[in-house]
C-alpha cells in the first residue's frame, strides 16, 4: 500500500520563507517524494523525473529528502503517512532535529 504525504503548517510557513527558485526545488523534492512513495520505494523511479533524487533516515521516524542545491525538506513517517515538516538547509535541519 502506497505512502500518502501531506505537508504541515511548519512546512508550509517554510516553504513560504524560501526565494522562488528554492520554492521551485521544493515542490520538486514533493514531486519526486510521491512518485517514490507509489511506486513502492523505487529509487529509480524518482530519479526518472529528478534524477538527483536522494532520501535518507536521519532516526526514527525522522526522514530527509533532497534533489540537489542544499534545500532538503525533512519527513515524519508513521505507518501510512507521510508528514513534510520543514524545507531548509543543512543547518536549518540540524537545529530541527536537535530540538526534537
Amino acid at each position: 500500500m502506497p505512502l500518502e504525504l501531506y505537508a504541515s503548517a511548519s512546512f508550509n510557513r517554510s516553504v513560504r520563507k524560501l526565494g522562488a527558485e528554492q520554492r521551485a526545488v521544493a515542490a520538486q523534492i514533493l514531486e519526486a517524494l510521491k512518485i517514490y512513495y507509489a511506486s513502492g520505494f523505487n529509487l529509480q523511479e524518482a530519479q526518472r523525473k529528478s534524477p538527483r533524487f536522494f532520501y535518507k533516515q536521519l532516526r526514527k521516524p525522522y526522514y530527509e529528502a533532497g534533489v540537489e542545491s542544499n534545500l532538503r525538506v525533512i519527513i515524519a513517517r508513521e505507518k501510512q503517512i507521510c508528514t513534510a515538516l520543514l524545507a531548509g538547509n543543512h543547518d536549518q535541519i540540524r537545529r530541527f532535529l536537535a530540538g526534537v
